[in-house]
């Protein structure tokens, strides 16, 4: 089996991207979850795995890029997205799964109906039996 590295960011524009969550399965995948904020608001990042966005905004793109064991970027690769408010919480069914492109790289925006301030969703990606969480909390 190939060894591949996964890596997910919550993107916005301008935004710095903050380490989340590490995890390998035996497949030897390893999936990275990270979460951006944008320069201008950071207060947004609660923590190092935590993101805030702000009630009734609920929409959010995450970024998954796969890497092989020598760190390049690897196509074709399937990544699954889901999240712990499937009541409220989905991500676009277009885009879930995404297939990563020659960049090694796909997206999915997940969008909640109805945020609640204080409510904490738990963001996860797989592929090939490996995944990592990411937090998203909003005020």
């Amino acid at each position: 089996m190939r060894n591949s590295t996964i890596s997910l960011a919550l993107v916005f524009a301008g935004a710095a991207t903050i380490p989340v969550s590490s995890a390998t399965a035996a497949s030897g995948y390893r999936v990275t979850v990270t979460c951006a904020v944008p320069k201008a608001q950071p207060e947004r990042q609660l923590a190092s795995n935590s993101c805030l966005n702000y009630v009734p905004d609920g929409t959010q793109t995450y970024v998954a890029k796969v890497r092989d064991s020598n760190g390049r970027a690897v196509s074709g690769v399937s990544v699954s997205w889901t999240d712990s408010d499937a009541k409220d919480a989905h991500f676009r069914l277009a885009q879930n799964p995404c297939k990563t492109g020659s960049d090694g790289t796909c997206q999915a925006e997940v969008k909640d109906t109805r945020p609640r301030p204080g409510e904490k969703i738990t963001i996860t990606a797989t592929a090939g039996g490996a995944s990592a969480t990411g937090y998203l909390t909003f005020t």
